[in-house]
Formats: C-alpha cells, structure tokens, sequence
C-alpha cells in the first residue's frame, strides 16, 4: 500500500502571522495564519498530550529556533 505525501510552502510577509491557543480544559493549538491560507497544529485527541505529541512540539519549536536564527544571520549580512 502506498501514501500520499503532500508538499506546500508558505511564504512569510506583511500578513503572516502566529499564535498559540491555549484552554483550561483542552491541549493548545497553534495556528500560523498566512493571507488566505492557515495552518493549524494540536494533538489528535483535544482530551490528551501523548508523549509523541509532547516530541513533536518539542521537534517543532527545536526547528522554528534553528529557522529564526538562520533568519536573523541572514538578515545581519544584509546591512
């Protein structure tokens, strides 16, 4: 059997935006809000967070402070 794999880009500008919803009585949701187009992640089940869940946000905030410090030297080398 095979799957389907699905590949998009978002581009970053004036309208891109995040933020992260968080409740008293289910798992936070974090939601990239990008002109027309939002994106949003939280656990599959709003009831728990799985200890793969707690990786994955770990893995994901690990890859956004690696992207936001290449952003950062990159925009440095242009002043």
């Amino acid at each position: 059997m095979s799957s389907a794999v699905s590949s998009h880009s978002f581009k970053s500008g004036e309208r891109a935006w995040a933020t992260c919803h968080t409740y008293d009585n289910r798992s936070p949701i974090l939601a990239l809000y990008m002109g027309s187009l939002n994106v949003s992640f939280c656990p599959s089940n709003s009831n728990e967070v799985t200890d793969a869940g707690l990786s994955f946000a770990r893995g994901l905030a690990s890859s956004a402070a690696a992207y936001l410090a290449a952003c950062e030297s990159f925009h440095a080398k242009q002043a």
